[in-house]
């Protein structure tokens, strides 16, 4: 794919993500008569996400019929051209009229993320990033900040549908540092904000390429550090993801690895008392 290629499909989806999020924008002014459906533990959708799903995938295969699209809502396939699409991230902060959410867009070429995008409609703030050229909110250039670890402050990410260990291994870390932490519910926009310098570092535990893959671009071209989501494996496999400065990533890297770890020494442990016993 070329320069050119690139270029034109980070400036059509800066008007593609404006659009959707003034749509989503709109059915936020009136979510006490949308109807509400349950995917499953604390996992709610409803028509607000579907249309303005539907809308950017309309606007993308005007665009660029070539193209594949994976979607929260509609799924998809993967493609060495591929739009992954999070239409409302934070749908029940939406859903509850808090307003922290986003629409979110990223673009993979031959398996790595090539552009992001991640609008906030309520505050009208557009995260933009494309490898290579550096992240920037509402065109101006921004930067990852570097704080002490007793000023740090880490943003989390967690759903019902993964074990509660990794989280807690997670916190009883940063606490131990004396880092302070915030849950906003919404992954996209949290990884924005640190790309941004509000937050030090972000971690969501065991979640979909869609929540995360402009985020991680973002905070990579804002300086800081990503583990990869990419690596090989299937796009629609869940992991744990994180990003920002060094110090912190370097903190959580095996968080995953250790909660196991420790689960299953506890498990050793109470398995001898009972046996003991």
């Amino acid at each position: 794919m070329t320069d050119e290629d690139l270029s034109a499909r980070l400036k059509a989806a800066q008007t593609i993500i404006r659009e959707a999020g003034a749509l989503a924008l709109r059915y936020f002014g009136k979510r006490e008569t949308l109807k509400i459906e349950h995917k499953g533990l604390q996992d709610v959708v409803s028509i607000a996400d579907r249309e303005t799903e539907a809308l950017i995938r309309d606007r993308i295969q005007q665009y660029f019929p070539s193209d594949a699209i994976l979607g929260e809502e509609r799924g998809g396939d993967e493609a060495s051209r591929l739009w992954v699409v999070d239409p409302i991230d934070g749908t029940a902060n939406f859903l509850r009229g808090i307003p922290f959410w986003c629409v979110a867009i990223a673009f993979v070429v031959e398996g790595r993320t090539e552009l992001a995008l991640t609008f906030d409609p309520i505050h009208d703030d557009l995260f933009v990033a494309r490898r290579g050229h550096g992240a920037q909110r509402n065109g101006v250039p921004i930067r990852i900040v570097t704080r002490p670890l007793a000023l740090a402050c880490v943003g989390f990410s967690h759903n019902f549908k993964t074990p509660a260990a990794p989280y807690l291994e997670a916190m009883r870390r940063l606490l131990a540092a004396g880092v302070d932490h915030r849950r906003l519910g919404s992954a996209a926009l949290t990884f924005a904000q640190v790309a941004a310098g509000a937050l030090d570092a972000a971690i969501a535990f065991r979640t979909n390429a869609w929540d995360v893959l402009g985020g991680l671009l973002l905070v990579e071209e804002a300086g800081g550090r990503a583990n990869p989501f990419l690596d090989g494996r299937p796009l629609r496999e869940r992991r744990t993801v994180l990003a920002g400065t060094a110090q912190l990533v370097e903190i959580l890297a095996d968080v995953d690895a250790a909660a196991t770890e420790r689960a299953n020494d506890a498990m050793i442990a109470r398995s001898t008392v009972d046996k003991s016993g």
